[in-house]
């Protein structure tokens, strides 16, 4: 990849973009249209209204999230686990003059069937910054992935943060509590 390129985080609801010029993030820009949300727009204009001023015509652009699923703006064909970290990188679908998509992750066995969406692109940043044999992916659906240095072995979801949502929002255990705001003192406690 050149030293100059643009990253971007396409999931359902939002679209999160960073230009990079090597390891340098020179700008980010956000956008409401998530691939359920572009409003009759094609996905090459959403791309081209955030990336505005940051593309020269040969600035590669590498997508990951529900861009790829089948609600987005191409199937970037899952990867069975387990699968080397390498990969994830060589199977890229092209949409584009140099715009590309990377593949999701999937497991399909009698004891788990599961997928993945973006989420492996932090798995490979995670695993430069602080290799593990267990990594815990927080959000709506956090996933609990296996791997060692060369390969993704498995992985799980657990609806962690959508059970939250529901319990706070939409169940007796929530009504009458004040709003929750972030407490580091607090999540330092726990993890202890």
């Amino acid at each position: 990849m050149t030293s100059r390129y643009i990253a971007i985080d396409w999931g359902s609801t939002n679209l999160r973009a960073w230009l990079y010029q090597g390891e340098q993030c020179l700008e980010s820009r956000q956008s409401e249209a998530g691939v359920t949300r572009l409003n009759g727009k094609s996905p090459a204009a959403v791309l081209a209204e955030v990336t505005q001023n940051w593309r020269d015509g040969t600035t590669p652009v590498v997508m990951a999230g529900m861009v790829g699923s089948n609600v987005g703006w191409k199937v970037a064909p899952y990867l069975s686990v387990p699968v080397h970290f390498t990969a994830v990188g060589e199977q890229l679908t092209s949409v584009g003059d140099n715009v590309w998509i990377i593949p999701g992750l999937c497991v399909s066995r009698d004891d788990n069937h599961n997928v993945m969406r973006g989420e492996e692109t932090q798995l490979l940043g995670a695993r430069t910054l602080s290799p593990s044999s267990v990594y815990v992916m927080p959000g709506t659906h956090c996933k609990w992935v296996q791997a060692d240095a060369e390969q993704i072995h498995d992985f799980r979801t657990v609806m962690t943060g959508e059970l939250h949502h529901l319990l706070l929002k939409h169940s007796l255990v929530g009504a009458g509590l004040p709003e929750q705001t972030p407490s580091p003192e607090a999540f330092a406690a726990g993890l202890e």
